[in-house]
């Protein structure tokens, strides 16, 4: 009793006198099959991404590059304002019920206003061009006209008197509203007359908020738009100092750039520019030396070196 021997397995205890202990075996078979799924696992893992590298083809530092860029390119898209956008949508619903309406942007404007003459011309062709705009541009108030002006040119197409038409939307062309320094909702009535010919330019007033397409009509039918005087100012599209000089694109585009640009960058922009003038001008001049001349060791110019009294 004192030798601290085990307790023998009662024979008379049925099941258990046969059954082994389950603290003994279970636990290694538990563990055994952890073991076992850990490795089938580590071992099946590589080969997918292996298949999956086979099937894609291999990509260089420079396609990475260019995924990675179009990447955020497509993220940060909506908020990136384009300077020369052609909607063709807006361009097909133009055109649409045989009303014949040219969409004018800054690299098709002029050669569309021009080639509607021919050189030996003798008089000029009317055009219409309406200014219109989106929610940055016209900030919701050019429904009215944009109706009124697409209801008119629908009448227009059955009438052989009728101007050509065109319009600018300034959301899309922002660059070119600024070169004619117009904004919506404008209209501008053009005769166009053969290059170098000078082209009248008239702005016509309306009610952007009341014009309907029987002012449109009117006013083409009394031609009361010929006792407005032609515009010959500095941005005139066709006769402005701003077109002859070719400079009428720099200026839309630094108006364009000046108005997307946030307040603190312009401020930032300003201080990088006054602090390095300013720098340039507070720094000390040079010492002048004849030309030819060693700088002596030490710095001095001339007299005994320091430390002798002779």
């Amino acid at each position: 009793m004192g030798t601290g021997a085990p307790h023998p397995i009662d024979a008379t205890d049925g099941a258990s006198a046969h059954k082994p202990s389950g603290f003994v075996i279970l636990i290694p078979n538990q563990f055994f099959t952890m073991r076992l799924s850990i490795t089938a696992v580590a071992f099946v893992l590589p080969l997918f991404a292996l298949a999956e590298q086979q099937q894609q083809p291999l990509l260089g530092p420079g396609d990475h590059i260019k995924l990675q860029f179009q990447k955020y390119y497509d993220l940060f898209q909506p908020y990136i304002p384009h300077w020369n956008t052609y909607d063709a949508a807006h361009a097909a619903a133009a055109k649409a019920g045989g009303a014949n309406v040219e969409v004018l942007t800054l690299s098709n404007w002029k050669d569309t206003l021009r080639n509607s003459v021919t050189p030996a011309s003798s008089k000029p062709e009317e055009w219409w061009v309406f200014i219109t705009g989106g929610n940055k541009t016209c900030f919701g108030h050019c429904e009215t006209s944009n109706r009124a002006f697409n209801e008119t040119a629908l009448l227009f197409a059955a009438d052989p008197t009728a101007p050509h038409m065109g319009y600018i939307n300034c959301e899309h062309q922002p660059i070119l509203c600024n070169a004619w320094a117009i904004g919506p909702p404008s209209l501008y009535i053009m005769e166009v007359t053969p290059e170098p010919q000078p082209v009248d330019v008239r702005r016509q007033n309306f009610n952007g908020t009341t014009v309907s397409a029987s002012d449109f009509v009117k006013i083409h039918t009394t031609k009361s738009w010929k006792e407005v005087e032609p515009y010959v100012g500095y941005f005139h599209p066709f006769d402005g100092e701003v077109a002859k000089y070719g400079v009428g694109a720099p200026i839309g585009w630094f108006l364009w750039i000046f108005n997307v640009l946030p307040n603190w960058a312009f401020m930032l922009l300003v201080s990088v520019v006054s602090r390095s003038f300013m720098s340039k001008r507070m720094a000390p001049p040079a010492t002048a030396r004849a030309p030819g001349t060693a700088r002596p060791v030490g710095g001095r110019v001339g007299g005994a070196a320091p430390g002798d009294a002779r």
